[in-house]
């Protein structure tokens, strides 16, 4: 009678491979993409502002700046970049995005009004090191363009 050995079976630590997102999502290009809540926004009327009172168009731009880094801390958002009375931020999560987009519009209308409107969208973004782009940043956009002051929109995708 020969005993013929049995091979282990394996462990289920063996199967599961772990992958670093980070490394997953980085091509030989130096890009990394991944899904995320774009939020837009801009101020309405800034420029017209701006060549009628710059102390005054400072001071809006100053309090909106405030209220944005604040309501992103709050709701976990990442502020990208500010273009001078705009915005582009993301979320992780897109209740996050709403919720902090309702806060930010609430607090700009405590006392004068700063007109603001807001584009939310959630998609694929692309890092390449230093920008931010792609299909998900281009729809937020142009869903804040169709905004009238006080407005958030919000995609249907």
């Amino acid at each position: 009678m020969s005993t013929k050995k049995e091979k282990p079976k394996p462990k289920i630590a063996d199967l599961i491979w772990r992958v670093d997102i980070n490394s997953y999502c980085m091509s030989k290009n130096n890009k990394a993409r991944r899904l995320a809540a774009v939020m837009f926004t801009d101020i309405v009327g800034y420029t017209a502002l701006m060549q009628q009172n710059e102390a005054l168009a400072a001071e809006v731009r100053t309090r909106h700046r405030e209220v944005f880094d604040q309501k992103h801390e709050a709701h976990n958002g990442e502020i990208l970049q500010y273009f001078g009375d705009g915005t582009l931020s993301i979320f992780q999560s897109g209740v996050e995005a709403v919720e902090c987009a309702v806060a930010i519009q609430q607090a700009l209308n405590i006392g004068e009004p700063v007109p603001l409107r807001i584009g939310l969208h959630i998609g694929d973004i692309v890092f390449d090191g230093t920008d931010i782009y792609g299909d998900g940043v281009n729809l937020a956009s142009r869903i804040e363009s169709m905004g009238i002051a006080g407005a958030i929109l919000l995609s249907g995708a």
